[in-house]
């Protein structure tokens, strides 16, 4: 019974622990409709359903839980329940296009830091209306664009919000972020990165940006690096966020390059799942564990080696 236990929570239902946290990514096999279990895990009950609508997670018992399911963190309370899709298998892994012809950045965590800055700005949003916002709650917000952030810090919110207020709560958070970023300049790229870019343009190569940020441009701007890029995405366009490898296509096709002669570089999990979805490689930076689906992982942008790669 033990092992079927097993075969099925840590088959079926992805789990593993790492870092002392629970992970799942679960799978529904063709023929089956659905199963389910139940988990305790340091004082909390809970419960677990797969179907072909998604997977259901339940705390019946214990504390405030944090958990991840496929890549993304989720923090439970008591009592309450979430429905989430259910885990994309993973693509075998890409071979890096050894005639690559572009890479296409995000901006954020990978170029530059400003997460802080948007904490900053959306922990004062939420303090203004009431919420409770921590830092467990902003790391859900992590390559997630504007207005699915808000929906994220909503859920907790004492009242529902029409679509106009949150539009202008939306347009309230964004004015405290541009205030913030005022300051911003050249010394806040990361160390490399203008190496990067200039070895890449050497290389032959053409430069994209797919930032779900509207004010990638404006940032650029101060950073001194806007020149580098030949096309950047316009957030406000594009409708489905990472991901929805929409942005990285976009991206694509404005510098008029097959996607799988592409090279996407990410520091999310959503965005490394919407560059496979895309068919390009990804190469992701910063902690392995949480971007284990990438192609290659590297700590910082610094110890980006163009010649590993891309072939002269």
């Amino acid at each position: 019974m033990a092992g079927s236990w097993l075969g099925l929570v840590q088959g079926f239902g992805g789990l593993r622990i790492a870092g002392g946290h629970l992970r799942f990514a679960p799978t529904l096999p063709k023929a089956w409709k659905g199963y389910g279990f139940n988990l305790r895990w340091r004082g909390c009950a809970l419960r677990v359903d797969v179907d072909a609508r998604g997977v259901r997670y339940r705390l019946d018992e214990g504390g405030l839980l944090v958990f991840a399911h496929a890549g993304s963190e989720v923090v439970l309370e008591p009592g309450r329940e979430v429905v989430l899709p259910l885990a994309v298998p993973s693509p075998p892994k890409a071979v890096f296009p050894r005639a690559c012809q572009a890479l296409i950045f995000d901006l954020d965590g990978v170029l530059t830091d400003t997460a802080h800055t948007h904490y900053r700005a959306w922990k004062r949003l939420a303090d203004g209306i009431g919420v409770p916002f921590d830092l467990q709650v902003n790391e859900r917000l992590k390559g997630v664009d504007r207005m699915a952030s808000l929906e994220i810090i909503l859920e907790r919110a004492p009242r529902a919000y029409s679509a106009d207020e949150k539009r202008a709560l939306a347009d309230t958070k964004n004015g405290y972020y541009v205030q913030e970023i005022a300051k911003v300049g050249p010394q806040d790229l990361f160390d490399g990165v203008r190496g990067v870019l200039d070895a890449a343009r050497a290389a032959g190569l053409k430069l994209g940006l797919a930032s779900a940020s509207r004010n990638a441009p404006a940032l650029l701007q101060k950073l001194g690096i806007a020149d580098c890029f030949d096309y950047i995405a316009d957030a406000g366009r594009i409708v489905r966020a990472k991901p929805d490898p929409a942005i990285f296509l976009d991206v694509a096709a404005a510098l008029g390059v097959p996607a799988q002669l592409c090279i996407g570089v990410e520091d999310a999990a959503a965005g490394i799942e919407a560059i496979h979805a895309a068919g390009m490689a990804a190469i992701g930076i910063g902690d392995a564990r949480a971007l284990r689906h990438a192609d290659a992982v590297i700590p910082r942008i610094a110890d980006f080696d163009l010649r590993t790669f891309v072939s002269p």
